[in-house]
């Protein structure tokens, strides 16, 4: 079962599928100079995406085993990556949600709305930085390499993509070359991620202690990481499919895309968490 850290999956999955669409949104808000009457409109299809990132703090807290317990994580804030992890997660969720809320309220001007967003960019930077070392524990092999980084890189920037695209489209603030362009990117994206597929599959195989070999940690894994490539291979189909037919990029087209997606990420990250070991046992 590669599914038995559920909660850390979902959360580490969705959080980084919403800050990678914030960080895009956000960017091209401010790239293209959007005044506050443009910001105000995106609060609908905004609304999903800060929906996803707090299923994934909903996810972290199932982990703790009671709610009470989050505030604990705070205890080694600047000395624990984990503690840093929390805190910017949730500056991230705090800041950025604030923004959101003043566009549904309609208050605050452009200059406050740019100025959240820009904070908001950053705390989501350093949050994803900083649950990216988590896991890079010089203990544990299978985790302790290029490939983690690259893999968590990849959720963000794929996820992040179609996530991004979906709020743009919702917003009615998309056109081809927009659409277009976000589909390069994801085309470029997703072969990294084979690529990252590959190469971490062969790494597994060469790791092994006195009494354990990582490719054997998981029943199966083949099949696990065929099916993972066949959703996000299926979702990238569906989520090209209106280009190819020259018609227009819709939600529902994009939600389906999204899921086969994330259903891809989701065993990808269940296979990083079944494949922990420690150097010598």
């Amino acid at each position: 079962m590669i599914f038995h850290e559920y909660s850390l999956i979902f959360f580490t999955v969705l959080a980084q599928t919403a800050v990678g669409a914030y960080l895009l949104v956000s960017a091209r808000a401010l790239v293209m100079g959007h005044d506050i009457e443009k910001i105000n409109s995106y609060k609908i299809p905004m609304f999903f995406l800060w929906a996803i990132m707090g299923l994934g703090f909903l996810f972290s807290l199932t982990h703790l085993g009671s709610p009470l317990r989050a505030f604990n994580s705070f205890n080694q804030l600047g000395s624990t990556w984990l503690s840093n992890e929390v805190f910017f997660g949730a500056g991230f969720f705090v800041v950025g949600g604030f923004q959101w809320l003043l566009s549904i309220l309609k208050v605050g001007g452009t200059g406050v709305q740019k100025a959240l967003m820009v904070v908001a960019m950053v705390l989501g930077c350093i949050f994803m930085y900083a649950m990216v070392n988590v896991y890079l524990i010089d203990t544990v092999p299978t985790w302790f390499n290029v490939y983690t980084p690259l893999s968590f890189m990849i959720t963000m920037v794929v996820g992040g993509l179609l996530l991004s695209q979906f709020v743009i489209v919702t917003a009615n603030d998309s056109h081809f070359a927009v659409d277009r362009n976000i589909l390069i990117l994801a085309f470029i994206a997703v072969a990294i991620s084979l690529v990252v597929t590959v190469g971490k599959a062969n790494l597994v195989g060469d790791i092994q202690t006195s009494v354990a070999k990582a490719s054997e940690l998981v029943d199966g894994l083949g099949g696990y990481l065929g099916v993972q490539v066949a959703l996000l291979l299926g979702g990238l189909l569906i989520w090209t499919l209106p280009m190819l037919n020259r018609s227009e990029v819709n939600p529902v087209n994009l939600a389906l895309a999204l899921v086969l997606i994330l259903a891809s990420e989701l065993i990808g990250r269940g296979l990083f968490y079944s494949l922990h070991m420690t150097s010598g046992l």
